[in-house]
């Protein structure tokens, strides 16, 4: 009885580890543009916060993000950046901040043909190639 314990056990840590898995990335799987649909802490997008964002990655190492926002509250409508990245060890390394030599690391969790799913820090972004 203690082996099917200790087997049920094996079982589940081997099925979590699979779900957690990372898909190498290249240059040539970023370049374009992408729509960030939405953002979540949660692996399976639960908990998503709505996004219209884009990031454009160029062939020259830099990528171009803008966000609009529709609240007509909102103190800006546009906010737009360009970050330095690179894909190093098949992970995305992108400027934190505009004017910051801070990098930050991103994982592809999942990527079916145009979709994909990255998780930079501790935020999970949804995305679609256009």
């Amino acid at each position: 009885m203690p082996f099917l314990k200790h087997l049920g056990l094996l079982l589940f840590s081997a099925s979590f580890a699979a779900g957690a898995a990372e898909i190498p990335l290249t240059q040539a799987d970023l370049l374009g543009t992408w729509q960030i649909e939405k953002e979540s802490v949660n692996a399976d997008g639960s908990g998503a916060r709505g996004l219209n964002t884009t990031w454009t990655f160029r062939n020259d190492g830099t990528m171009e993000g803008i966000s609009q926002e529709n609240d007509s509250h909102a103190r800006i409508e546009q906010l737009k950046a360009v970050l330095n990245y690179s894909v190093e060890d098949g992970k995305l390394k992108k400027q934190a901040a505009p004017g910051r030599s801070k990098m930050e690391t991103c994982a592809a969790t999942a990527k079916d043909g145009n979709k994909m799913v990255l998780k930079c820090q501790s935020i999970y972004f949804f995305m679609t190639k256009k």
